[in-house]
């Protein structure tokens, strides 16, 4: 019996650490800046207010200062984005950065703006969209750092620069990016399709040319003496009726 329990002992102790570690998961810390001031609280107590609208005290007190601006921050937090279904690759290529970077505005690694932190955000960001639609707090939640800044200053203008983006604008330079692939494509193809026809034409005209070149040379070659023997016979025969006058002259 008391090897039984001895046995037993161990896979307690592993499934009390494992509560334990679902625990501390869930007490990650998250810093909210507002205008300087900044308090710390649990991803819980944040999901809870953007859930139910409840404050936990900090946040209350860092949130007084306007009695609206609970209810914005809340909204803006929980309101779904509407996601393309290609952002995953825009935000994979060179283009992403753009997006990364006005979401490092409220969303970032307490060390500020680092390549760790960014690429934290963008795997944050990566696994949010997987049901095409995406909420702030849902980046704050996948974030894979035990610690992060949320800063609520600029909440409502980054929601709007990143929603307006994201729905609108990336949509519409996937638009501008098929349109200018097919004109290409059409200029590629209308460039390389008269180049047969062409080639042809120009051999045809080069063989029929040929000959054509040679007889106007061979004209030019014939005909360029005969303006000019003209003239010469001309004067010839012109010079014999002045010499039979002179020698009639002479006779008398």
């Amino acid at each position: 019996m008391n090897r039984q329990l001895q046995s037993l002992l161990p896979i307690g102790m592993i499934g009390a650490a494992s509560l334990m570690g679902t625990s501390a998961q869930a007490a990650e810390s998250i810093l909210v800046r507002y205008k300087g001031s900044e308090v710390n609280v649990t991803r819980r107590e944040l999901n809870t207010f953007t859930d139910t609208g409840e404050l936990p005290p900090s946040l209350q007190t860092l949130l007084s200062t306007d009695a609206e601006l609970p209810g914005a921050v809340r909204t803006i937090l929980a309101d779904p984005i509407k996601v393309p279904n290609f952002l995953k690759t825009f935000i994979e290529g060179s283009n992403g950065e753009f997006l990364l970077f006005k979401l490092d505005q409220v969303i970032s690694s307490t060390e500020g703006r680092t390549e760790r932190g960014l690429n934290s955000l963008k795997l944050a960001v990566l696994d949010s969209i997987e049901d095409d639609r995406v909420s702030f707090m849902e980046i704050i939640d996948k974030h894979p750092q035990n610690t992060i800044r949320v800063d609520v200053t600029s909440l409502e203008g980054t929601y709007q620069d990143v929603s307006g983006f994201v729905e609108r604008i990336v949509p519409a330079l996937e638009v501008a990016k098929g349109v200018l692939s097919d004109f290409i494509c059409d200029c590629k193809t209308a460039h390389v399709t008269p180049k047969r026809p062409q080639t042809q034409n120009i051999s045809t005209h080069e063989t029929s040319t040929d000959p054509a070149a040679e007889n106007c040379g061979e004209l030019e070659t014939v005909t360029q003496p005969r303006p000019s023997e003209t003239p010469l016979s001309a004067e010839s025969e012109g010079e014999s009726p002045t010499a039979q006058p002179l020698a009639t002259t002479t006779t008398q």
